[in-house]
């Protein structure tokens, strides 16, 4: 009941009397890591997984939650270990391999992800998020007809994914399919319409095709959803440059120094305007 209030600091400590109480207690292994999680504990909950594990050293759900807090530290190389583990204990522990192949791809060992992404196939029938991460492996490794391929299967077992959309519509961008590209970012935006991903991507197709008007739309939503993102303000006030408003474009960085005040790269472009 705490964890339903967002009092996880609270929740903490009563989780794990009841691990304590019974260790194989596995849903609370799970509302454990997830409560170190929701309050950034990460090395706390790594130190308390090891320990978990050297007391239990067969039970998975205790390795899964290690490699989780390993990952969530940074530490990939030991949660790819950790993961291992876990199928190791249980080859169909799905969510294991699944865990493992994003630690892989955080590695940029994106074939090594890939193989483990495929893992579950053997125990489960394929689904969109297993296609979308292969998708994704492959547009890191530049193979860009394979990164289709995938996203479209993702896509065909879940229209819903906006994800795999989006990917699209950059892969097909960099095969300058430009109108094609389009189509996907606007279906991935009707999809997920607070996407600023979706709609900087959105805006850079519309500027390479020459719509103006509508990158400009388009920059600006994502300044709206994302004004943290010092790249936004650099590309849109270049637009702005571009078509000879110079007063909008230096009042764009401007702003953008208010809330990147230590960002070199803006004051440099500041520079360059005046």
């Amino acid at each position: 009941e705490l964890g339903n209030m967002g009092r996880y600091e609270e929740a903490i400590p009563l989780i794990c009397k009841a691990i304590r109480m019974n260790p194989d207690y596995t849903q609370a292994l799970y509302e454990l890591s997830f409560a170190y999680e929701m309050t950034g504990q990460h090395e706390k909950a790594v130190s308390f997984f090891t320990q978990y594990t050297d007391i239990r050293p067969y039970n998975q759900a205790g390795w899964f939650n290690l490699g989780q807090a390993l990952s969530l530290a940074g530490n990939y190389e030991k949660a790819v270990e950790a993961f291992d583990y876990a199928t190791l204990i249980d080859e169909k522990f799905v969510g294991a391999y699944f865990s493992k192949g994003n630690a892989l791809s955080a590695l940029n060992k994106y074939d090594d992800a890939i193989l483990a992404f495929r893992e579950t196939f053997k125990f489960n029938d394929p689904d969109a998020n297993a296609y979308y991460y292969i998708g994704e492996c492959f547009e890191q490794k530049g193979d860009t007809e394979q990164a289709i391929i995938h996203y479209n299967k993702a896509i065909r077992l879940n229209p819903q994914m906006s994800e795999a959309w989006l990917g699209m519509g950059i892969m097909l961008d960099q095969q300058n399919r430009r109108s094609e590209a389009i189509h996907y970012v606007k279906k991935a935006l009707e999809l997920e319409s607070n996407n600023p991903e979706a709609w900087y991507v959105f805006g850079e197709l519309e500027h390479k095709m020459g719509f103006f008007e509508e990158a400009e739309e388009a920059y600006r939503r994502v300044i709206e959803l994302d004004p943290e993102n010092p790249d936004i303000w650099l590309d849109y006030s270049r637009l702005l440059f571009e078509q000879d408003k110079s007063e909008f474009a230096i009042e764009t960085m401007a702003e953008a120094i208010k809330y990147h005040p230590k960002n070199a790269d803006l004051s440099y472009r500041m520079t360059g305007y005046l």
